[in-house]
């Protein structure tokens, strides 16, 4: 696994699958991420999201494992927090750690589709129930791939892609949502899913493959939310950021030139090798409390891929694992792509204006995971594909 970081996960919806480019730049600030400040000695399977509070002790949510971590990076220390069920304080598929205000933190459950409230000091608290109908749920779907938090703690979201009658529109609505009763939609995008409708004596099962999923190197434009709830769309053709304001007004950075890369015969070995030995998520639903429910398990099949990357990867993700993150102070990192030989792992950062301001440089088999106060977070993976968790100061 040299040049993807990539997953599969299996949701009662669908599949979502998400995967893991470079022209230096005069201007670009060079910024070495490859000597961190410090690194948790005990490793983990799937590092998914990491979620850093005013104490400086670190949320670490493993997908693969089914586990939530509170770090303390400093004494090397870890407890767990909760466990895995529906009970109080309990998950089923811990996914995305999403900010919120006064130093709080969701912790969004994929197969439950609720939040589990986390106090600063690392324990569970009490349920944040999402609503079930309206806009923001789609199909249950929309609410649990929300894309960005802002700093007042409203969510930010695409609506769904499918409507009532299974159909795909050509668009979908950006929607923010307040957390209460309030749905303000902000403009719309094309919309890149694939949609399946198979009915069956259990129901209607519907698979989704999210952002281009069919090809190897998905081209699309890719958002995130700044804290102040700016959102920044990232275009690959021209590659660019775009920021969109409240009312809606586009302010565009200059257009970064792009040389775009030949996919070569060891790319496709690459990418190959990579699916084979990314890990799985395996559920099972249907049949309530007692058992008697259905496992399910999909074989994707071989990918198209086109004859260039684009300069970086249209993933779809909720808040990290994709190729497209915003810090703190507003930054938007791109990951490039890179030929299968080139192990370095580089991130493209964009200002507040859209503007290349720097470039990042990692170790390689590794990928940023998440900021905290003026702090870079990155999963390091050894030879045995465990990751462990660093932190460098900026």
């Amino acid at each position: 696994m040299q040049n993807l970081h990539r997953f599969d996960w299996v949701i009662a919806l669908g599949v979502v699958s998400l995967s893991v480019p470079a022209v230096p730049s005069l201007s670009a600030q060079a910024v070495d991420l490859t000597k961190p400040d410090n690194e948790f000695p005990e490793p983990f399977t799937l590092i998914t999201s990491i979620r850093e509070v005013g104490s400086g002790k670190i949320y670490v949510s493993d997908l693969r494992d089914k586990i939530v971590q509170f770090l303390d990076m400093d004494a090397g220390s870890a407890i767990q927090v909760g466990r895995e069920g529906q009970g109080p304080g309990e998950y089923s598929l811990p996914a995305a750690l999403l900010p919120q205000p006064n130093d709080g933190t969701l912790l969004q459950d994929m197969l439950a589709r609720r939040m589990l409230r986390l106090t600063p000091a690392g324990r569970p608290g009490d349920f944040f129930e999402l609503p079930s109908g309206g806009q923001t749920s789609g199909f249950g779907f929309s609410l649990m791939n929300i894309r960005g938090v802002d700093a007042k703690g409203r969510f930010y979201y695409e609506g769904s892609p499918i409507s009532a009658d299974g159909a795909s529109p050509d668009s979908v609505p950006i929607l923010r949502w307040d957390g209460a009763d309030r749905v303000d939609t902000l403009f719309n995008v094309k919309n890149e899913s694939t949609v399946q409708v198979a009915q069956s004596s259990g129901g209607r099962t519907i698979r989704m493959q999210m952002g281009g999923s069919s090809s190897a190197y998905p081209s699309r434009a890719v958002w995130g939310v700044a804290p102040d709830g700016r959102i920044a769309m990232v275009t690959p053709t021209p590659y660019q950021v775009t920021w969109i304001d409240g009312s809606g007004k586009r302010t565009g950075g200059p257009v970064v030139p792009y040389t775009p890369i030949k996919v070569t015969e060891a790319d496709k070995k690459a990418f190959r090798e990579a699916r084979q030995n990314a890990g799985r998520v395996t559920m099972s639903f249907g049949g309530g409390g007692g058992g008697g429910g259905t496992s399910q398990s999909i074989q994707l099949p071989d990918p198209e891929f086109p004859d260039v990357k684009p300069p970086f990867l249209g993933n779809v993700s909720s808040l990290t694992g994709g190729s497209v993150l915003i810090s703190p102070e507003g930054e938007v990192w791109v990951l490039r792509t890179r030929t299968a030989k080139d192990n370095t792992p580089t991130y493209d950062i964009f200002d507040r204006t859209g503007k290349l301001s720097g470039k990042a440089t990692l170790n390689s088999r590794s990928r940023v995971v998440g900021f905290g106060a003026g702090t870079v977070y990155v999963a390091r993976l050894d030879e045995d594909d465990l990751q462990y968790l660093q932190r460098y100061k900026r």
